[in-house]
């Protein structure tokens, strides 16, 4: 047997040995080749993702600014039936203007207005600048002068909205100049913080509807309105949905107790008793074309001497509404009854014989014994858009007073109050108006007294 030469099996087995690591060593660039490959391939999907996930949180980052710019236009605005475009001169409302507040989510809104109120009266009003009917004197050469400007009306707010895990949190700090003999002075209105559901602070009772308030220039308002702004604890939820809005409140008592007949205030020594807070409960509901409201009202109403302490229960019930007839008539109204409720309403809260009458809340009657004095009255306004710049507003209020026997002679009866106004809004965010107002008032003892008064008014907001 012949044997190959040892030359040339060396040289097929090293042949065969460099074929082998050529193929793997080709085997491994490849693999190296794909992996490079998958990894840019990864590289950019990742770089997309980036894209896509930057996009998104400035989306998302907008998309916060722009709520919570809704939500402070939503604190700022009251309801309303229609939007700017439909009623402007209606609405008189500055457009919502928000600080972003540095390494902070709140946002802080500034708001106001400058106003000036001319005003030229009849009768004999004690209250200078606002149209308040008990104010009225039966008495003739009361007051010195039938003229007046005020800039009262001028006022100044700050707002702020901050996104929180338990809702948005909202302050509320308010003043406005009101004085009632026209000096222009600080008068402190809000001072309101609400977190969630919840709010505490001084602001309008639950008991009251400042939607219901007429498109007028006077500062005072209807005399049945139920008009007061007061310390409390406030819960509230809404239901969207259903267009429905809970409320509860726990505000401050102070009663207004009325001084018996023939008897001098400086001789009584007497201590009023608030053991309780007032409650109220609300609810209202939206629809289409308004709304209507419901409050009811419980409250304690005590006095006590060195040989006498006695308490009685006060309710009242107040029911309002805003309804569109249609694109240029809208209807505001209020009907509120009830016992031991007068301070709550703006005619009775404040006459200017309170120094010798008392309150019209509760009284002693010819027993001896404290009694909740019974009171009733609201009003109907006619918000009416000529134009888009033209607006004016028609109504009138009643409220009436069951005075017990023993009041004073001069304690407040009943009072009637009318309005009907003209207003311009050369643009959006200023107001020219001219309205005449009468008012009628009666006390006690069948006295009668009234007053015309003609009012011009100037405002600007900002």
């Amino acid at each position: 047997m012949k044997f190959l030469p040892l030359n040339v099996v060396t040289a097929a087995l090293l042949s065969v040995l460099c074929y082998s690591a050529n193929s793997h060593a080709q085997s491994i660039e490849q693999r190296l080749s794909a992996l490079e490959q998958r990894l840019s391939e990864l590289e950019k999907q990742l770089a997309a993702k980036d894209k896509k996930i930057a996009a998104l949180e400035r989306e998302q980052k907008r998309t916060q600014v722009v709520a919570n710019n809704a939500k402070v236009s939503a604190i700022e605005a009251q309801q309303v039936l229609f939007n700017d475009t439909t009623r402007p001169s209606h609405r008189f409302a500055a457009p919502a203007k928000s600080i972003r507040l540095s390494d902070s989510t709140t946002t802080l809104q500034l708001g106001g207005q400058i106003w000036l109120d001319a005003i030229y009266n009849h009768g004999e009003m004690t209250n200078r600048a606002g149209f308040q009917t008990s104010s009225i004197a039966y008495d003739d050469n009361t007051t010195n002068d039938n003229t007046l400007l005020s800039a009262g009306q001028s006022k100044l707010s700050f707002r702020s909205h901050t996104p929180t895990h338990y809702g948005d949190m909202t302050t509320r700090f308010e003043f406005d100049m009101f004085d009632d003999q026209g000096n222009a002075d600080f008068h402190l209105t809000h001072l309101w913080g609400e977190l969630g559901n919840w709010g505490a602070g001084q602001t309008f009772s639950g008991f009251m509807d400042i939607n219901s308030f007429p498109n007028i220039i006077d500062y005072w308002g209807p005399t049945a309105m139920v008009f007061t702004r007061q310390p409390q604890i406030r819960y509230r939820t809404e239901q969207n949905a259903s267009g429905a809005t809970w409320m509860v409140t726990m505000e401050r008592s102070d009663a207004d107790l009325a001084f018996p007949r023939d008897i001098d205030p400086a001789t009584l020594s007497f201590n009023e008793q608030n053991d309780w807070p007032d409650a109220t409960l609300s609810y209202q509901q939206r629809f289409t074309d308004g709304y209507i409201k419901a409050a009811l009202l419980l409250r304690s109403l005590g006095f006590e001497t060195s040989t006498q302490e006695d308490s009685v229960t006060g309710w009242g019930i107040n029911v309002t509404g805003n309804y569109a007839l249609d694109k240029t008539h809208l209807l505001k109204l209020q009907f509120a009854t009830g016992e031991g409720i007068a301070r709550y309403i703006n005619d009775p809260c404040c006459s200017i014989y309170s120094a010798i009458t008392g309150g019209s809340d509760a009284g002693l009657n010819s027993n001896g014994d404290l009694q909740a004095i019974g009171i009733s009255g609201g009003f109907v306004y006619l918000d009416k858009q000529w134009s888009e710049r033209f607006t004016s507003s028609l109504g009138v209020s009643y409220v009436d007073v069951d005075n017990l026997a023993t009041q004073h002679a001069r304690a407040f009866n009943n009072s009637l109050y009318s309005t009907i106004n003209l207003i311009w809004n050369p643009t959006m965010m200023s107001r020219l108006g001219v309205e005449l107002q009468y008012g009628e008032v009666e006390n006690f003892a069948g006295e009668q007294a009234d007053n015309l008064r003609l009012q011009t008014s100037f405002g600007f907001k900002y």
